[in-house]
């Protein structure tokens, strides 16, 4: 499961999807995005063109009838995402890419002590390998809430880790490779070719371990993704910023 993130400035979105600032929303870099919260993403305007609108990350069906939205659903397994409920239509039709620098992992078999003397498990920051921008492959959907207000949401897909990512945790993102965006967004594409992609999605990856103070949702600044030396005690940041 992939449950935090980090998110890249406006003018790296920009720079990566040759897209004007006007289409860029301001989007201050997240070192610590937590779902339900509001995150960047790409989709294709009714004109068939790339956008980037704000949506609540943590899918909610246009079906949902109940007032309040769905638990857990930030994550779509892409080995069930065809069939369960949840995730089906908007695999068919509503498919979209979350732009982030990298992900955040626990390793379970890597217990560790936080600053305060908790016993925790290490966490680790995944990346590229050239520390560049990443198309996390998502699903998104409109729903209308009992006020009548429209709200975008979203979800990012997981498949089984590759080697390069199993030492840490036996899931991960599927990150798509540029020449499958356009395939990934056009709502025509087969599911087939939808499939496909996700086979053959990217698996070039490092990762190393960070501070616990990850794990704080209040905690959002560069340091959280600095290697640590030494994963006994964490001490490696400074006094937490919570």
């Amino acid at each position: 499961m992939c449950g935090r993130y980090v998110s890249p400035s406006d003018w790296a979105i920009e720079n990566y999807w040759h897209i004007g600032a006007r289409n860029s929303g301001g989007w201050i870099q997240s070192f610590n995005v937590a779902p339900t919260t509001q995150v960047p993403m790409l989709r294709l305007d009714p004109q068939g063109e790339l956008e980037l609108v704000a949506a609540r990350w943590g899918l909610i069906p246009f079906w949902w009838k109940q007032p309040k939205p769905p638990g857990v659903t930030f994550n779509a397994r892409s080995e069930e995402a065809a069939t369960k409920p949840m995730w089906r239509q908007s695999l068919r039709t509503h498919r979209c890419l979350m732009p982030a620098m990298g992900w955040y992992e626990w390793n379970e078999h890597q217990p560790v002590r936080s600053r305060s003397g908790r016993k925790v498990n290490q966490p680790y920051y995944h990346h590229s390998n050239d520390d560049g921008v990443l198309a996390i492959a998502g699903l998104w959907s409109t729903w209308t809430g009992p006020g009548g207000q429209e709200v975008v949401s979203c979800a990012l897909m997981t498949k089984e880790a590759a080697p390069s990512v199993a030492h840490v945790h036996h899931r991960m993102p599927v990150i798509l490779a540029p020449e499958q965006f356009d395939l990934w967004l056009t709502p025509e594409t087969t599911a087939e070719q939808v499939q496909g992609a996700i086979a053959l999605s990217r698996e070039d990856f490092a990762a190393y371990p960070i501070t616990t103070d990850v794990g704080n949702t209040r905690n959002d600044y560069p340091e959280l993704i600095e290697p640590i030396s030494d994963n006994r005690v964490d001490d490696s940041a400074g006094p937490a910023r919570v």
